[in-house]
């Protein structure tokens, strides 16, 4: 084989496994690309059909009929290609019901948790209101305040009753005064609408890791 050199114009003779080299290229191409068989196709195939939500025994069916109209990737199928088909589908089956089981498994355990965790909240709301309940109504029957109701003993310290007990400590038609800082703090926390002032706290999230890690 011959060429021309570009600079010197000059033909010389070129060996061709040299020029081979040139072009990283043998005289013998090989393509690398495996091609798919048959049941290679039908496996992914299989993905399509569970996405439609085919059962085992809906597949097995499935295949049976294509096998049996000689289908033409099913035509030719032995009977090891067919359970490896079923055993397939069976296996990714099996895997998604774990999968579900598994979550709901967590998600029940995650409701049940969350339950817990309201529950507790509720009941921590609940004695902390009792409790300030009790020493508003105590620090109340030693005020010197006018207009503030001191016999105290007959008023209940229930949270659930607090709306009607907030009614009958004072008479009304008066300012606050210096007497009154003694329980007029108790007080604010407990007509607060936000429930996390009646622990001194700024914020729900605050409350929340309170309730969480007592």
């Amino acid at each position: 084989m011959f060429c021309r050199d570009a600079q010197t114009r000059e033909v010389r003779r070129v060996n061709k496994s040299d020029e081979s080299l040139k072009t990283k290229e043998t005289h013998v191409q090989y393509s690398k690309t495996k091609r798919a068989s048959g049941l290679d196709k039908l496996f992914l195939l299989q993905n399509d059909l569970f996405k439609e939500g085919l059962d085992l025994n809906e597949y097995i069916n499935y295949v049976t009929d294509k096998v049996n109209k000689k289908h033409y990737y099913y035509n030719g199928l032995n009977s090891d290609n067919i359970d490896a088909l079923k055993e397939r589908y069976g296996k990714r089956i099996e895997r998604e019901n774990n999968t579900y089981n598994q979550r709901g498994d967590e998600m029940k355990i995650n409701r049940k948790r969350i339950n817990q965790f309201r529950v507790k909240k509720r009941n921590m709301i609940y004695q902390k209101r009792m409790e300030l309940i009790g020493s508003l109504l105590k620090t109340m029957k030693s005020s010197n305040a006018l207009g503030v109701l001191r016999n105290t003993e007959l008023l209940s310290d229930d949270p659930n009753n607090w709306s009607n007990t907030k009614k009958s400590i004072f008479s009304g038609g008066r300012y606050l005064e210096t007497q009154d800082k003694h329980w007029v703090a108790i007080y604010r926390k407990l007509v607060s609408p936000s429930s996390y002032h009646l622990f001194n706290l700024h914020s729900l999230k605050e409350l929340d890791q309170f309730v969480f890690e007592n």
